[in-house]
């Protein structure tokens, strides 16, 4: 009868094998005829959008002789304010009880849209353990490498191996693709005056970036063009700052983005950093130096990278526009200019990536 209940799950699309049915039946053995539903549940059920369809063909194949858990009710939760004035708390009949007008929202929503600049270090480590959700995100590319696959080019040396099986007959063809891989990140923070407090923010979310993709490159920019990626690849995050404060020798003073881009193409971007890759470019667009020269090294930049992205805090003030030299030579070439003052602001960016 168990193995019939696999077979009825295998014919409604769920993937109960010969193992997870072997599995199932001596998870049946094991527990009492009241727990065959979890037995199944934790054996033959492989992801949670499988629940609903293992239910239903549960509940039609036993019926009622074997129970099953009922189902769960959610419940709706309450927010109270804590800071209701006193004439507030007091209006409506005695006993009675009054909904509040203004709910908390939670703590993960209110980091999301909190701006960098205003946040706590506790907070933007916070900020940062969340930011590793929409770094999954972000697009990727087919690499060189293949694996195998259910569909695509044939796999030739294991088809013939799988044949000796049969007499030298192919009957089990094997297949294989290119497997997808994390396109570079590269990041070219401004460490200017103006832009302190944000690069800061940027280079703790830089740091957990690095943790999840090992090729994302990082490089602070003001008068001069420092690599901070050996001080971030450490795995504290106190002590990557201390490392990145002592490399980074140009800290909140001028700006030069132009020299700062053609120095990382001229260096390695050129031959292969910023060739496919996602650039991001963190400043606020006030650049001393010759806008002719941005104009050039950014048009430069569009022809190597997947992507340009230009992160400018200025941009969440509803009356700002990009007026600024520096950032008027650069914007024609920028794929997407957003704040990036938030967290939110940030996930937007990778959805118009993955997009």
């Amino acid at each position: 009868m168990l193995v019939e209940f696999a077979r009825a799950l295998r014919d409604e699309g769920l993937p109960a094998g010969t193992g997870s049915t072997a599995e199932f039946c001596r998870a049946a053995a094991l527990l009492g005829p009241a727990d065959l539903y979890w037995a199944g549940r934790a054996t033959l059920v492989a992801r949670h959008e499988q629940i609903p369809v293992y239910d239903r063909v549960f509940r039609s194949f036993f019926g009622a002789t074997v129970p099953m858990p009922p189902p769960k009710v959610q419940q709706r939760l309450r927010l109270v304010t804590a800071g209701l004035d006193s004439d507030d708390r007091d209006e409506g009949e005695p006993g009675e009880a009054r909904a509040p007008a203004v709910a908390l929202a939670s703590r993960v929503e209110l980091l999301r849209h909190k701006s960098f600049d205003r946040c706590t270090r506790e907070e933007l480590a916070e900020i940062a353990a969340l930011a590793a959700g929409f770094a999954r995100t972000l697009p990727r590319r087919r690499s060189r490498r293949r694996r195998a696959a259910g569909a695509g080019p044939l796999d030739l040396p294991r088809t013939l191996r799988r044949s000796l099986r049969t007499g030298g007959e192919p009957f089990d063809r094997r297949y294989r693709a290119r497997r997808p891989a994390p396109r570079r990140l590269v990041l070219l923070l401004d460490v200017s005056g103006s832009m302190s407090s944000e690069s800061r923010a940027m280079l703790v979310l830089a740091h957990s970036l690095l943790r999840l993709q090992p090729q994302t490159e990082v490089l602070c920019f003001g008068t001069r063009l420092t690599s901070a990626t050996r001080a971030l690849s450490v795995s504290d995050p106190d002590e990557a700052l201390r490392r990145v404060s002592r490399e980074v020798v140009d800290w909140e003073g001028g700006t030069r983005i132009g020299e700062a881009v053609k120095e990382f193409l001229d260096g390695g971007g050129h031959r292969g950093s910023a060739r496919g890759a996602i650039v991001v470019v963190c400043s606020d667009g006030l650049d001393v130096g010759e806008p002719e020269l941005l104009r050039a090294q950014m048009e430069r930049l569009s022809r190597l990278a997947y992507r340009v992205v230009w992160l400018n805090p200025l941009k969440q003030h509803p009356g700002y526009e990009p007026l600024a030299r520096g950032m008027e030579a650069a914007l024609p070439f920028v794929d997407v200019f957003a704040s990036g003052h938030n967290l939110a602001s940030l996930e937007q960016v990778a959805l118009e990536l993955a997009g």
